[in-house]
C-alpha cells in the first residue's frame, strides 16, 4: 500500500462535514467510506468504488461484529415484546406509583444514568436497556430525548471505560501488558493501568457535568432548547428522523412489569455463566460478545415460555411474528454501525492514528506531554469514531513518550484514555452515538449537537488538569 500521508483524513472530515451539514447518516457514513477507498487506491475511481463494496463485505469478516450485529438485532425484539406486552409500562407503574421511586424528571434522568453505568458489562446491552427502560418514564415526565440521551451515554462511557472488569479493561489491559513484555515500561499490567484510570479525567468530569444538568437548570442553548420542547409535550423537534421509533405501542391483555422483567433478568443472570464457558471467566471481547450473544438468545427462550405458557398473553406464532417485528426495526441501526466498523477499518488502513502522532509529537516540555497525548488522542477518536482503536494507537505510544521524556507514565495514560472517550462521545460517526440515539428515538445529529458543548466542556476542564499535573508534577 503506498503511503497516503495526510490524504488519508480525507474520510473522517468528509464524513463528519457532510453528517453536520447534511444531518444524513447514512449517507455521511457512506461517501466518508468510499473518499477513503478512493485514497487507498492511488485516487483510481473504479477500483475505489470496486474496494468499497468489498470493504463492506470483509466487515462481515469478522465473528466479533457478526455477534455484535446479532444481539444487537435480537436483543431489540426482547425489548419489543416487553413494550408491546405492557412491560414498560408495568415498570412505570411500580417504581413511580407503587414504589414511589421515580418521580419526576431528575430521578428518571438518574435512573437512566445508573442503568447505564451499572451494566458495565458491554456498551450496548447498556444503552439499549437504558434507554427501553426509561422510555415510558421519559414521555410521562415530559424528559426532553436528547438530555437522556446525553446522561445515557456519558454517564455510562465514563464508567465502562473506568472498570476494568468488562471488555473495555480486557482491552486496555492487554495494550499495556504488551508495553511491559517490550520491556516499554516495568511494573505489573493490572496495578499500571488501575493507576492510570484515576488520571481519566474528562469521565470524571464528564459525570460532574451531567450531575450539573440534571440538578440544575443549567443548561446549553441546543439543550435548552429540546427542554422547552419537551415541556410542551412535543418529543421530537419538527424535521428530525430518528434511527428507530419508540412511540407508544398497543398493549396486550395481561400486562404487567414481569413481561419486562423476566425476559431480561433472565438475560443478564445468563451472561455471567456464557463468560464463564467461553472464557473460564475472563472478560475478554470474544468471550464477552459470545457470552452476550447467548444470553440474549437464552432471554428469548424464557421469553417465548413466560408470555406464551405461563401468562398465556399470545400465541407461539404471535410470538414469533411478534420478534421478527422488533428484529425489523433495527435494521436501520445495523446499516449505521455496518458504516461505522467500516470506516473504523479504514482509519488503520489509512494510518490517521500514526499521521497525527508522528506529525504533532515535535520537541516539547515534559510537563505538557499528557495534554498532547490527551489532545492527539481526542483529534484521533473524533476522527475516527472509535474509542478502542485510539487506545490501541495511544496507549503505546503514550507509555514510550512519558518513559522517553520522563514524564508520569500513569498520567499519560490516563490522558490517552481521555481523549479516546472523548471522541467517542462528540464523533457523529461513534458507534456508541449511533446506538444511543437509537435506543432514545433521537435524530444522531440532534443528539450530536445538543451534548457537543457538554462535552467540550468536560474537555476542555480535563486539558487544564492534565496541564497543570503535568507541570506541577502533582500526579499521585
Amino acid at each position: 500500500m503506498h503511503e497516503v500521508g495526510a490524504w488519508g483524513l480525507l474520510s473522517p472530515a468528509v464524513t463528519i462535514c457532510l453528517a453536520i451539514f447534511t444531518r444524513q447518516v447514512i449517507l455521511s457514513l457512506m461517501l466518508g467510506c468510499v473518499a477513503g477507498f478512493l485514497v487507498l487506491s492511488n485516487f483510481h475511481i473504479g477500483m475505489g468504488l470496486e474496494n468499497s463494496v468489498q470493504g463492506a463485505i470483509d466487515v462481515f469478516k469478522s465473528d466479533g461484529v457478526v455477534r455484535t450485529l446479532i444481539f444487537t438485532v435480537m436483543i431489540s425484539g426482547v425489548i419489543h415484546l416487553a413494550r408491546i406486552t405492557g412491560g414498560m409500562q408495568g415498570l412505570v407503574n411500580l417504581i413511580s406509583e407503587r414504589l414511589k421511586i421515580i418521580r419526576g424528571p431528575i430521578s428518571t434522568q438518574l435512573l437512566a444514568g445508573l442503568l447505564a453505568m451499572v451494566i458495565f458489562i458491554d456498551s450496548y446491552l447498556a444503552m439499549l436497556t437504558s434507554g427501553a427502560a426509561t422510555v415510558e418514564l421519559t414521555r410521562k415526565h415530559r424528559v426532553a430525548r436528547e438530555q437522556v440521551a446525553y446522561v445515557l451515554k456519558n454517564a455510562g462511557i465514563s464508567a465502562w471505560s473506568s472498570v476494568m472488569f468488562n471488555g473495555w479493561g480486557a482491552m486496555m489491559l492487554g495494550i499495556v501488558a504488551v508495553q511491559v513484555e517490550n520491556g516499554s515500561i516495568a511494573g505489573n499490567p493490572f496495578n499500571i493501568l488501575a493507576h492510570s484510570i484515576a488520571y481519566n479525567l474528562f469521565a470524571w468530569a464528564s459525570i460532574a457535568l451531567v450531575l450539573l444538568s440534571i440538578f440544575t437548570p443549567f443548561a446549553f442553548p441546543a439543550m435548552r432548547r429540546a427542554k422547552q420542547r419537551a415541556a410542551m409535550g412535543v418529543e421530537l423537534r419538527q424535521g428530525a428522523t430518528p434511527l428507530a421509533a419508540v412511540g407508544e405501542q398497543p398493549t396486550l391483555t395481561g400486562a404487567g412489569v414481569s413481561n419486562l422483567l423476566v425476559p431480561l433478568v433472565s438475560l443478564f443472570l445468563f451472561v455471567p455463566v456464557g463468560l464463564f464457558i467461553t472464557g473460564r471467566g475472563e472478560i475478554a471481547d470474544g468471550s464477552a460478545s459470545t457470552a452476550i450473544l447467548w444470553a440474549v438468545i437464552f432471554g428469548q427462550v424464557v421469553g417465548c415460555i413466560h408470555y406464551v405458557w405461563i401468562k398465556r398473553v399470545m400465541r407461539i406464532g404471535d410470538y414469533i411474528n411478534h420478534l421478527i417485528d422488533g428484529y425489523q426495526a433495527m435494521v436501520p441501526l445495523v446499516v449505521v454501525l455496518t458504516l461505522a466498523f467500516l470506516i473504523g477499518d479504514l482509519s488503520s488502513q489509512l494510518q490517521i492514528g500514526q499521521f497525527l502522532s508522528a506529525h504533532f509529537s515535535v520537541l516539547m516540555p515534559v510537563g505538557l506531554v499528557a495534554a498532547f497525548v490527551f489532545v492527539v488522542a481526542a483529534l484521533i477518536s473524533l476522527s475516527t469514531g472509535t474509542s478502542w482503536g485510539t487506545f490501541s494507537i495511544m496507549i503505546p505510544i503514550g507509555i514510550q513518550l512519558a518513559v522517553s521524556s520522563g514524564a508520569d507514565p500513569y498520567l499519560v495514560v490516563g490522558a490517552a484514555i481521555s481523549g479516546a472517550i472523548f471522541g467517542d462521545t462528540a464523533s457523529p460517526i461513534s458507534d456508541t452515538g449511533i446506538v444511543t440515539a437509537t435506543a432514545t428515538g433521537n435524530d444522531m445529529m440532534d443528539h450530536i449537537k445538543t451534548q457537543l458543548p457538554y462535552c467540550l466542556t468536560a474537555a476542555g476542564i480535563a486539558l487544564v488538569g492534565f496541564i497543570v499535573l503535568g507541570l506541577t508534577g502533582t500526579a499521585w
